[in-house]
């Protein structure tokens, strides 16, 4: 807990405020095209906290809460919300997982499927969350972890 005052506010900033505000600042244009989508990203970290990573962890799992909430509240203007929740990602935010062979093997060990995901991995959900074919989903999270335990 010898986190300072600072980083919690940056944090919680960057991952929980700006993704409200700027669903806020979409939205009269989606209610003018007749509806919309909205995905926030999360991370698996919203169900399976990092030790060392507080803030952080908070702040995903606050954009679960923050999915739910909104999907309710927009709904009636044809807009749905939904989050995808990645794993460990390939990415340089995730390069101090992988870039050490050493550490990227022993991740790879706590992964169902024996890889690190990649960017192109989250897409496709993304693209399908944000698709007519998903019209009938509101308020859900979808977890890209590589089978990373996360809920029943």
């Amino acid at each position: 807990m010898d986190i300072t005052e600072e980083v919690w506010d940056k944090t919680l900033d960057i991952n929980v405020k700006a993704p409200a505000l700027m669903t806020k600042a979409v939205v009269p244009e989606m209610e003018k095209r007749g509806g919309g989508s909205v995905v926030m990203v999360a991370s698996i970290a919203a169900f399976s906290p990092s030790p060392g990573f507080t803030p952080y962890n908070v702040s995903k799992t606050a954009l679960l809460g923050l999915t739910k909430t909104l999907a309710i509240e927009l709904a009636p203007r044809n807009i749905r919300v939904n989050c995808l929740a990645p794993g460990l990602i390939k990415t340089s935010f995730s390069r101090m997982f992988w870039m050490d062979k050493e550490k990227e093997e022993r991740m790879k060990e706590t992964l169902q499927i024996r890889r690190l995901g990649e960017p192109e991995d989250c897409a496709g959900i993304v693209s399908f969350l944000c698709s007519e074919d998903a019209s009938y989903i509101t308020g859900e999270t979808v977890v890209v972890g590589g089978g990373t335990p996360t809920r029943l």
